[in-house]
């Protein structure tokens, strides 16, 4: 069976490769135009003819190997992608990470000493008998724990409750005790409230009673003082002291608060 006539349309001169021949669809017309890419048809038309039968099937080759290798090289500019933005997401972790917990120690002006008594804000750390304590949370409240059946405790005043950490860069383990965290307004120092203590503890939250702290570890826990509230509007800070009996203190300013 032969194969049908193509439809009509230009197509190259079968007698001059330079331009294009019009055809009916039966037979070839007298309208002729400039073919395009006119110079590579000529030189082209001077090939010999296995030349011209062998150049379609190089440039094909070339084509389906280029293809192939660009899938792969898309794929590793995905990958490469994928790993830069894990890597900026990475990146954008420990940034935050820095910015919400500094490191310690660089400040040699945060650290207690006979010469030195350091005083920060709230978002600042201070680093007393080589404990560095920062300041997590503070609120005031009349109530800890769970009232019903007498259980939990309620403030003569008003309770300050606040939530603390503490790194111990001691090359030895401590015993930490309530005594190491006053509160202090004015020129009134309030220790931690025992039943405050105790109502923490049974409303599940850590305390740092008796707590043993190793080299290099560090323990949030909370604590908190029944002060009158007219104490909230005297700017208090928190006074870190020493362990044992040491003299050096260091301060961290509540928040306002409000009760």
């Amino acid at each position: 069976m032969s194969s049908p006539p193509p439809g009509p349309g230009w197509y190259p001169d079968p007698r001059k490769p330079t331009r294009d021949r019009y055809w009916d669809g039966s037979e070839w017309t007298d309208q002729t135009r400039k073919g395009k890419n006119s110079g590579i048809r000529a030189v082209y038309g001077r090939l010999p003819r296995w030349a011209q039968f062998a150049i379609p099937i190089v440039i094909l080759l070339i084509v389906v190997g280029a293809a192939a290798g660009g899938g792969e090289s898309d794929d590793s500019s995905n990958a490469s992608d994928k790993d830069t933005a894990a890597t900026s997401h990475a990146a954008a972790k420990t940034t935050t990470a820095e910015a919400t917990e500094p490191d310690d120690g660089n400040d040699p002006s945060e650290n207690a000493s006979d010469s030195n008594t350091p005083s920060v804000g709230p978002h600042g750390s201070v680093e007393v008998d080589t404990l560095r304590w920062r300041l997590r949370n503070a609120e005031a409240t009349n109530t800890i724990g769970n009232q019903q059946y007498g259980l939990g405790a309620k403030a003569n005043g008003i309770y300050v409750v606040v939530e603390l950490s503490v790194k111990n860069n001691k090359s030895e383990s401590v015993t930490l005790t309530s005594e190491n965290v006053s509160l202090v307004a004015g020129d009134k120092t309030y220790s931690t409230d025992s039943s405050a203590e105790t109502a923490l503890i049974g409303d599940g939250a850590k305390t740092f009673f008796f707590e043993d702290l190793g080299p290099g570890v560090t323990l949030t826990g909370q604590t908190a003082f029944d002060v009158a509230p007219a104490i909230l509007k005297q700017h208090p800070q928190l006074r870190f002291n020493e362990l044992g009996f040491g003299s050096t203190h260091g301060y961290i300013a509540l928040p306002p608060l409000s009760g």
